[in-house]
């Protein structure tokens, strides 16, 4: 059987698949059952809300919904030139960095139990991370491996192993890395609240390491 991989850059996409597994949890369990970087979730929690006449669950997917596609619309007008993408990686990862780092201030002056404008905050804050995030694994461009559209991982993996008889090595870490970073974020929730939104800023940081340590080195050609 054949093998794709590509190892460094894969080391980041795993960090950032686990990163938005930790997110989501927290997202869910915490701020409205919605999700940080799963549109289509939160697209059909939206359509739930309309059919019922649920406002609150609306609100919170269509403000997830808004908050994502503004962060990476943002992101991808600051890396518009593949230049300016191998300069700037570090840059959006730094803004990830902050915004995760602002979820968790909020949620931990909250109480672990963040309500109102509170919640709302954090969840434009952690949504607009996963946008930005999603822009910038993009430029990373490991063939068959996003760090938030995990369907579109399993269908390219699985398509690969059937068809072609090779197994994407990168594809199966990635989404090994989102259920362990979900269960790990899952397992704080339940057992030390607080501490939950700690988790992603710092598998964020080791990425920020990474990629400062190798400016402009994962950046594929293209910048698309």
């Amino acid at each position: 059987m054949n093998t794709v991989s590509r190892p460094p850059a894969t080391l980041i996409g795993c960090l950032l698949s686990a990163a938005s597994g930790a997110v989501d949890v927290v997202v869910f369990t915490g701020l409205g059952h919605v999700f940080a970087s799963v549109i289509t979730g939160n697209v059909v929690v939206i359509g739930v809300g309309i059919g019922s006449g649920d406002a609150t669950a609306m609100s919170h997917a269509a403000v997830a919904v808004l908050a994502y596609a503004v962060g990476v619309a943002l992101a991808a007008g600051f890396t518009r030139s593949s230049r300016s993408a191998a300069r700037r990686l570090g840059w959006l990862h730094l803004v990830e960095l902050v915004a995760l780092v602002c979820v968790a201030a909020l949620w931990i002056a909250a109480d672990s139990h963040p309500a109102g404008a509170t919640a709302y905050a954090a969840l434009v804050l952690a949504a607009g991370a996963m946008g930005v995030q999603t822009r910038a694994f993009a430029l990373v461009g490991v063939p068959g491996l996003s760090s938030t559209y995990f369907t579109g991982t399993l269908t390219g993996l699985l398509t690969d192993l059937v068809v072609d008889g090779r197994l994407n090595r990168s594809a199966a870490q990635g989404l090994l890395s989102l259920l362990a970073g979900a269960s790990a974020s899952g397992a704080l929730v339940s057992h030390a609240a607080v501490a939950a939104p700690l988790l992603p800023p710092l598998l964020v940081a080791a990425v920020l390491f990474l990629t400062l340590r190798r400016p402009g080195s994962y950046v594929r050609r293209s910048g698309r």
